[in-house]
């Protein structure tokens, strides 16, 4: 581009963000698992040629942060040597990755001779062997434990498939057919990737397609500096306290210090505890990604997903604490405590710009997952098939979104669809549903809790995720801290309150009911300056019950005329003393 385009480059921006939406959906088309084909928990990108990210389709923000160290090796290790049709495979924690069971796909995209980018999706698959099913046990010491362990190798060499890779793979994971299913899906979309960079070179050349790119980049990196430069100087300190190291013991301290000066910032974990012998140590890269979307989301910047995000964060760890492990310490089961991370930025940035920041969020997605038990001499049938979130913490401005996944892993997105689920596995989902009641009060409520019903069919063993177990998810500026979590199973007439652990594994028998209920989010802002118009609207829609509307929002409702009494109103909110 001789001279800056505008237009050129508007289009060029969206140009690349439909082939990382293109990839998606060849993924969606082609695979084999319910987790990839209906719980999406993939990620597609696009990466220059040096390794630098210019495009993510708009699937799962938190992944975004693994394109670059994952590059980081692939050039280190391959740097020339690459030819078309070549596409790298690696799952490792400590070569770029977050845990065993998300691979990355990577292949190199050539135009006239030249390697010009990459094509790259990173997705969660069904099982990667190991000690527990599914790769995302808790009481595993060491990496070598949680399954097998793919170094950054070519899984596709000129074009040509390594079938004793293929074969390798096959014959250490439980469910083969999805784990292979899904690995060819994922070759798919990047070749569907490839496909449409070269197309794009074709319309406008390398020189056009660089230029934009770079002007791209900058842009994202302004955007984002004017954004901390918003932010008053100083250091903000935040401390959290994890409350199981993974067997039940002594939790875990994590602190933050958040050191902005200028237009630049530095997330500093310094003073977080060691490493664990479990397996909720987080990986350097992921601690690194929370913290990027954890920014992305809080500024609000409408920039373009591309390294430009991240020139102006730096994430200091040190090696050797829970959130920056040393190899080979178990991560399998990094999801509980990521969502921690994303949550103590936003409770450090609140510290400087309360107006900007919301209350924290149900405390990431929970899951369910099962080994089914099979016949005589045959392997066990595993799947996983639960998952979801309640919602989002209330904001300055409006109420948390009820029902929705976490920011992070694209908000809107929730667990599979009933009917897939109970086509393909031996439960029933019963109910799915909000409790009344719940959430953090606010001006700006957080996200009720939503429930969720299994029946069992077959005998098995389940598993249990759960974010928050003990601290509940905080309020801000006057909210009520959100609502806890409960399990309860139902067998033999019996009922059970399960324990308040990050991971509960429990044998069910045909028949047996689990109800799992999410934590509510935090509420923003006193509840008594709550628009009474709005207490009244959640009580009709059912969210709130009258007595819960007139205790805590001190706002009374006559319910047969759908309407604020507003003498008992306003004698509840202002009483005489």
């Amino acid at each position: 581009m001789k001279e800056f385009d505008p237009i050129l480059v508007e289009v060029m921006k969206n140009e690349l963000t439909s082939i990382g939406e293109e990839m998606g959906i060849a993924m969606h088309r082609t695979a084999r698992s319910l987790i990839a084909r209906e719980g999406s928990d993939f990620s597609t990108a696009l990466v220059d040629a040096e390794g630098r990210l210019i495009a993510q389709g708009l699937t799962i923000g938190i992944h975004l942060g693994y394109i670059k160290g994952v590059m980081r090796e692939v050039l280190n290790k391959f740097g020339g040597t690459l030819r078309p049709g070549d596409i790298i495979v690696s799952n490792d924690p400590y070569w770029g990755m977050s845990h065993l069971p998300d691979i990355v796909l990577v292949a190199p995209i050539f135009w006239r001779d030249q390697l010009v980018a990459f094509s790259t999706i990173v997705a969660h698959h069904t099982d990667i062997g190991g000690r527990f099913a599914g790769g995302m046990g808790i009481a595993c010491a060491e990496l070598y434990e949680e399954g097998l362990r793919l170094p950054g190798v070519k899984l596709y060499e000129a074009g040509t498939p390594n079938r004793e890779l293929l074969d390798t793979i096959a014959a250490n994971v439980r469910v083969p057919d999805d784990v292979i299913g899904d690995l060819q899906a994922q070759a798919v979309a990047c070749r569907q990737g490839e496909r449409g960079v070269q197309q794009l070179l074709d319309r406008y050349g390398l020189a056009t397609f660089e230029s934009c790119n770079e002007y791209l980049r900058r842009y994202s990196d302004q955007m984002i500096r004017k954004g901390i430069a918003a932010i008053p100087d100083g250091d903000y300190v935040y401390e959290e306290f994890f409350e199981d190291d993974g067997f039940g013991g002594p939790g875990v301290r994590l602190k933050l210090t958040l050191r902005v000066h200028s237009d630049s910032v530095t997330v500093d974990f310094t003073g977080s505890d060691p490493q664990v012998r479990s397996a909720i140590n987080v990986p350097f890269t992921l601690t690194c990604a929370s913290t990027y979307v954890a920014f992305r989301s809080a500024l609000g910047a409408d920039a373009p997903a591309n390294q430009g995000l991240f020139e102006a964060i730096e994430v200091v760890a040190p090696p050797g604490c829970v959130v920056n492990p040393r190899f080979p310490a178990a991560v399998g089961a990094r999801g509980m405590m990521l969502w921690r991370i994303i949550d103590m930025v936003f409770g450090a940035l609140a510290q400087a710009m309360p107006d900007k920041v919301y209350a924290a969020g149900d405390g990431g997605p929970s899951m369910v997952w099962s080994v089914w038990d099979s016949g005589p001499n045959e392997p066990p049938d595993v799947s996983f098939f639960g998952g979801g979130s309640s919602g989002w913490g209330g904001r300055p401005d409006r109420d948390g979104v009820d029902g929705v996944n976490a920011m992070a892993i694209g908000g809107a997105a929730q667990a599979a669809p009933a009917e897939m689920v109970e086509r393909e596995i031996p439960v029933l989902l019963e109910g799915v549903g909000f409790v009344p009641d719940t959430g953090g009060a606010g001006k700006f409520r957080g996200s009720l809790s939503v429930y969720r019903r299994y029946r069992f069919l077959k005998s098995g063993r389940v598993s249990l995720r759960m974010c928050r177990t003990e601290s509940l998810p905080y309020g801000l500026c006057g909210g009520r801290d959100g609502t806890p979590a409960r399990a309860i199973l139902f067998s033999n007439g019996d009922q059970v309150e399960l324990p308040r652990r990050m991971l509960i594994e429990t044998r069910v028998q045909p028949g047996d009911v689990l109800l799992y209920v999410h934590p509510g989010a935090g509420g923003y802002g006193d509840p008594m300056d709550r628009d009474p118009g709005r207490v009244l609207q959640d009580v009709l829609d059912r969210k709130l019950s009258p007595d819960y509307a007139e205790r805590v929002y001190g706002v009374a409702v006559d319910i047969a005329n759908a309407k604020v009494r507003e003498d008992r109103t306003a004698e509840l909110r202002h009483p005489r003393h």
